[in-house]
């Protein structure tokens, strides 16, 4: 891929990585090391351990246990959207219902978003140059390869994802 947007030039490049931590968080910790090794700056998680395994929303030792699990989820999303990009962790395409109610917040945002698999449970296009692997991340990060989700596509679902980003609702 060339031709892609400068990040920022005020802070090293960040990511923020997500996905069903109740059923992934070893493949979610690996893509974490591997990111966080290369320099990189992950934003989210913040790499701590999971409290309590497999229970419906995740709550991590670095949570405050004061705070319930909507404002845990807030928090979460602030750390999300202030990185450069964003990494979903995939494995066999799943990535759960929270992992889809961000992944709508961060289109709606207009953040680049990568996946580790195609998603099988969410219904958005994806192409083939956003599936990439840990190592392949770091390599666009580095060399300023990253583009947002639809800039390369054409045709009237690009179009309509478009308008969807500037807030011009189709009349349909």
């Amino acid at each position: 891929m060339t031709g892609g947007i400068m990040l920022s030039t005020d802070h090293a490049p960040t990511v923020a990585i997500i996905g069903s931590f109740r059923q992934f968080y070893e493949q979610v910790l690996d893509a974490w090391q591997k990111i966080s090794a290369s320099g990189i700056a992950i934003t989210s998680p913040l790499g701590s351990r999971i409290i309590t395994a497999g229970v419906p929303f995740v709550r991590f030792e670095s949570d405050d246990e004061a705070l319930d699990d909507a404002m845990v989820q807030t928090l979460a999303l602030h750390r999300i959207l202030r990185a450069d990009l964003v990494y979903v962790v995939a494995p066999f395409g799943y990535v759960g219902r929270t992992t889809c109610y961000e992944i709508g917040r961060i289109l709606q945002a207009g953040k680049s978003i990568y996946f580790s698999e195609f998603p099988k449970d969410l219904p958005v296009r994806v192409s083939p140059d956003r599936v990439t692997t840990p190592t392949q991340l770091i390599n666009l990060v580095i060399h300023k390869e990253i583009h947002p989700l639809y800039v390369d596509e054409q045709g009237s679902h690009a179009e309509w994802e478009r308008r969807l980003l500037a807030g011009d609702y189709l009349d349909t």
